[in-house]
Formats: C-alpha cells, structure tokens, sequence
C-alpha cells in the first residue's frame, strides 16, 4: 500500500534539483553567448575580407616592374589621388560625356564620394561640366597631359609610317598598344582607304587574353609578370579559362618560331589577326601590333603566309630603330 503513495523528495533533494536548474540555465547562457561572439567574429573577418577585396579593386595604384596593377595598398598609397584618378580613367575613347550616376557604376565608388571627386576635378579644370544635361567629359588639362605623353613616345614616330604603308597596302586596320590592367591601349592605329569593319581609335581598348595583339604582348613580358597576369585572366575568366590558356600557350609558341601569333575569331567572331611584340630599349615599355580586320576579308592561309611575316619585319624594324634587340 505504501508503495502506491507518491513519493516526497527531501529539502536536501529539491535544493540539489534547484541547483542543476540554476547551473543548467548558466550553461546555457555562456553557450549563447560564446556562439554569439563566434558569430560576430565571423562577421568581423567577413566585413574585412569584403573590404580588402573593395581596396583592391577600387584603389589600383601602378604597377612596378613586374607586378599586376590590380594589387594595391602600401604605406606610401594615396586613396584620394587613386580615387580621382579612376575617375578619369573610366572615360574611353568614343563614350561621349557621362554623369556621375554612370561614373558610379563604372568605378564602383559611392556616389557621394563621385560627386566631391568631379567637383574637385572641374574646379581644376581636369574635367568639363555641363549644367544642361548633368553630365562630364575630360577637360583641357587631362587633353594636355594626354597631347603630351603621346608626344613623348617616340615610337609613335617610328612605328606609324610603317603601321600606315602596311596597311594602305592591305586594306587592313593595325594598332599599336601597350598593357592597361588586364586590357591593350590603342596608343596609334591606322587604317585602309577602303576598310570595313573594323575601326579603333587611339585610347580604345581591347581584352588582353582572346586578341593577337594582347597574346603577342603576353610573349615578351618576363616569366614573373606573364605568370601574375595570367593568374588574374584566370580568375577574371572562369570556366572559360581552360581555352585561354591553351590558346595563349599556342600563341607564345607561335611567336617564338615565327615572330607573330594568330587570333582568328576570338575576341569577336567576325573579326581575324595577327599579333606581334615590340620591345623598347634599355628594358623599358612593351608594346606589340595587330594586323587584321573582317574575317570574310581576312583568311587563315592569309593571316599565316602573308600578313604574319609582313607583321613580323615589321615589328623587327620598329624595334630596330629603337635600338632594341629582336624579341
């Protein structure tokens, strides 16, 4: 009968129950807080990746000898000239003026902080306001610095007579170029009479990894530097990186048997060239020429019987007068 009664639990019994309660609850407490200082760790070193990741894609700064322009930072770096120096930069050949919700987009830089950067570049006379339409476009002080630096390169001298025979005599557009990032700045180009097609203006640009004249620069640069910018076009490119390489492999190749590399539909598939590298002298800026133009105009046996060899003396007698060796 007795075994039938509910049973009492002593006050010893019930303080012990009490204190697992009390401890248990404590338990719980230091766990939430430990997972809560884990979490706001995590954010912490995410919050930080993301903006190592912004320095370096919004503060470029130039690249020393045999680096990528794309890593920034140093004690010596000045974010607010890089700044307004993106700013500039993001204007190209043929756009026309732009507002700053576009220049916004372009540079990737907030829009307050675009608005004190145009602001402060017009006072100074490096860009042109227009108050119709919102908007900017270079102004005469960036044109000075531009006339100027062109001026200074003598190989714009040399090079463009020869630029500009070969291509009357072929009917064909070629370009002079040097390496902006992980594109080729046209720094001269010429063109046929009767050209179609295909028409860059000096200061267009175009991808470095999928044309002649980009895979022809690729070719000349020391192994350190070819093997940092190849690491960027690999990550800039993905899945389509594997076909890159292989092609960029064909072209160094091509270049060290033949003088001149092929590009026949790559960057635009109506589009056919070839490529060649030229060094300056002393070891000083690389540059390389194109020779192309429409793919109906400009065929296979064409880019590798006539106009790769034609590219080629000519690249040899540009450096030449340079005083350059052969490369």
């Amino acid at each position: 009968m007795d075994d039938d009664k509910p049973r009492r639990s002593s006050p010893r019994g019930r303080i012990a129950a009490g204190n697992t309660k009390a401890d248990d609850a404590r338990a719980t407490k230091l766990l939430r807080r430990a997972a809560a200082s884990t979490a706001t760790e995590e954010r912490s070193k995410r919050k930080s990746a993301r903006l190592l990741l912004q320095r370096a894609s919004r503060r470029p700064r130039t690249a020393e000898k045999g680096e990528v322009a794309e890593d920034a930072g140093g004690r010596l770096f000045v974010t607010a000239l890089a700044r307004g120096l993106e700013v500039l930069s993001a204007f190209r050949a043929g756009d026309g003026a732009l507002g700053n919700l576009e220049l916004a987009k372009r540079t990737e830089l907030p829009k307050p902080t675009i608005s004190r950067i145009t602001h402060t570049l017009t006072q100074l006379g490096y860009l042109a306001y227009d108050s119709r339409l919102g908007t900017y476009e270079l102004g005469g002080r960036t044109l000075t610095l531009s006339y100027a630096a062109l001026a200074n390169l003598d190989i714009r001298r040399v090079a463009r007579p020869i630029m500009q025979s070969l291509a009357e005599a072929h009917n064909l557009h070629m370009a002079l170029a040097v390496r902006d990032k992980l594109m080729m700045l046209n720094v001269e180009t010429c063109e046929g009479h009767g050209l179609v097609g295909l028409r860059l203006a000096p200061g267009s640009r175009v991808p470095m990894a999928i044309t002649a004249i980009g895979k022809a620069y690729l070719t000349a640069v020391s192994n350190d530097e070819r093997s940092r910018i190849l690491d960027a076009i690999r990550r800039q490119h993905g899945d389509d990186w594997p076909l890159i390489k292989r092609s960029i492999e064909t072209s160094m190749r091509d270049v060290a048997e033949r003088g001149f590399c092929v590009s026949t539909g790559e960057w635009r598939k109506d589009i056919n060239a070839v490529g060649a590298p030229i060094a300056a002298p002393g070891g000083g800026a690389i540059y390389a020429l194109s020779f192309g133009g429409p793919a109906y105009l400009v065929l296979q046996d064409q880019l590798d019987h006539e106009l790769g060899p034609a590219l080629a003396a000519a690249a040899n007698t540009i450096s030449s007068s340079l005083g350059s060796s052969k490369i």
